[in-house]
């Protein structure tokens, strides 16, 4: 939603939050704004990146299932590595 890096500091972070909330006001898209609001406080500061990269147990897209599965398809029934891997577990 903000598009930074995984490694971006606060400063980066939250100037991405300030120029995405600029392009999108909540008058003109009430949701898109509570989405970016919702990123912005998932990932703020070090301590909500940390629990963000450890907790997080949002679902995956079917874009993100798709581009995962992709990479490497072959027609076969998948093993339990690949399977945690496809479904974002370590």
């Amino acid at each position: 939603m903000l598009s930074v890096a995984a490694t971006a500091d606060d400063d980066t972070i939250r100037a991405a939050y300030l120029a995405a909330i600029r392009d999108c006001p909540p008058e003109r898209d009430r949701e898109r704004f509570e989405r970016v609001r919702a990123a912005y406080e998932a990932i703020s500061d070090v301590r909500r990146r940390l629990a963000h990269a450890l907790f997080d147990v949002s679902v995956p897209s079917l874009d993100d299932l798709l581009v995962a599965v992709s990479a490497d398809f072959q027609p076969r029934r998948p093993d339990e590595r690949r399977l945690r891997r496809l479904l974002g577990g370590k």
